[in-house]
């Protein structure tokens, strides 16, 4: 499963190379002397994707989605299909595609990428550190929003506006604007390529539309008669009219009264149901339907939840037991999936309302069942479909300095 590195050419990772996909990395100082937390050396580069895939499995075993790291392992392609959102999001792996290791290498070696050793150890620190709590189930405090933003630091791009790049994260930081790899949308070739750029944001006042990006603390506007888009407008403090969610700055908008309002504390009304209206930590709940919507706290395991909610219980892999009324760990495979989801190892089938594991690489998939980490269904009929590790379709040389993709 693992390939090394060949400097100069990258492998391209089908569905996962994604053109212009990921966001720039956070500019942060590089750093030389942080060392792997085992060895005491410095990490390099060509290291730290085992690192890293070892860490996540860690952290995945101790959350229960594996029964051990060689099983989390071998379905995970760290050294192949870097996810870079993976580490930091504390969710566990869906198969959703990453960056093209090879690549990353050969960018690195190009001079197109910095690598921060420095950010990839407190990066790994903070995974190992982890817990096993449902993200946005609690308020992160400052500790963790430092290891989420160190995971985000550790590629680093150095290409300027209109430099040639196959990744944003190729792009380096332009002041306050995301950097994004932008493509001619009539290259069909298997490595398009792209030049750095600012995503475009129409400054407030300008006209827009539902497919307008305003700049950031604005929103687009509608007319409160027609309903039409008008121009992109400064987002409205806590109290003034609004008509969408996107309008208020702090807050939420209540359409009870389609004014803005700001988050609610615990046992507080709220109007927006699920992880809307509450502070952080907290979720909207009607227990009984009777129109009195309030602010709950994520209960652990053991901990009392709302039964006709089935939520409100904050680790990952459990669920409002129904007839306990109490927080308990989800059912696994070969248990019923009535009420309620299943564990982390499983998935529930609909059809018979039962926890069917995951499938490892070979084995059967489609319909109700699931690849297990960041292997791929080839199809959806499970009688002939069957979890694959990533494919690859070819090879991308780093573009040269020089180059530039049509119409830049």
């Amino acid at each position: 499963m693992r390939l090394g590195s060949r400097r100069g050419v990258a492998v391209v990772v089908v569905g996962v190379l994604a053109c212009g996909g990921e966001p720039a990395a956070t500019d942060t100082d590089s750093g030389t002397g942080a060392d792997s937390g085992t060895t005491g050396e410095a990490i390099v580069l060509a290291d730290f994707f085992d690192l890293a895939e070892e860490t996540y499995c860690g952290w995945a075993v101790r959350c229960g989605a594996f029964a051990a790291v060689a099983d989390c392992r071998a379905v995970e392609f760290f050294e192949t299909v870097y996810p870079p959102r993976l580490l930091a999001s504390a969710w566990l792996d869906l198969g959703d595609g990453g960056q093209a290791v090879e690549y990353l290498l050969a960018a690195e070696a190009a001079g197109r990428l910095v690598f921060d050793a420095e950010a990839a150890a407190s990066c790994l620190a903070y995974v190992e550190a982890r817990g096993c709590e449902m993200p946005g189930a609690y308020a992160a405090d400052e500790a963790e929003l430092a290891g989420q933003a160190a995971c985000d630091a550790i590629l680093r791009g150095t290409m300027v506006v209109n430099g040639p790049c196959l990744l944003s994260v190729e792009c380096a930081p332009q002041d306050a604007a995301t950097m994004v790899c932008g493509f001619d949308p009539s290259c069909s070739e298997a490595c398009c390529l792209g030049g750095c750029r600012p995503l475009a944001s129409l400054p407030i006042g300008t006209p827009c539309n539902g497919n307008s990006r305003c700049q950031a603390g604005s929103f687009c506007g509608r007319d409160s008669d027609t309903g039409m888009f008008t121009v992109c407008t400064a987002k409205r403090p806590v109290g003034a009219a609004c008509l969408g969610f996107d309008e208020c700055a702090d807050g939420f908008c209540d359409f009870n009264t389609a004014k803005c309002r700001a988050l609610a504390d615990e046992g507080e009304p709220c109007a927006d149901f699920g992880d809307g209206g509450c502070k952080p930590g907290l979720y909207c709940a009607d227990p009984g339907y009777v129109g009195d919507g309030r602010c709950y706290a994520f209960a652990p395991l053991g901990g009392a939840c709302l039964t006709d909610w089935y939520l409100g219980c904050s680790a990952l892999g459990s669920f409002c037991d129904p007839q306990a009324g109490q927080c308990a760990p989800a059912p696994g495979p070969g248990e019923s999936c009535e009420s309620g989801p299943c564990d982390l190892t499983s998935g529930c089938d609909w059809y018979s309302q039962k926890c069917v594991a995951l499938a490892r690489e070979g084995e059967p998939c489609g319909d109700a069942i699931r690849c297990a980490g960041a292997l791929q269904c080839d199809g959806w009929d499970p009688a002939q479909a069957r979890c694959r590790a990533p494919q690859f379709a070819g090879a991308c040389a780093v573009p040269g300095e020089d180059e530039l993709p049509q119409g830049t």
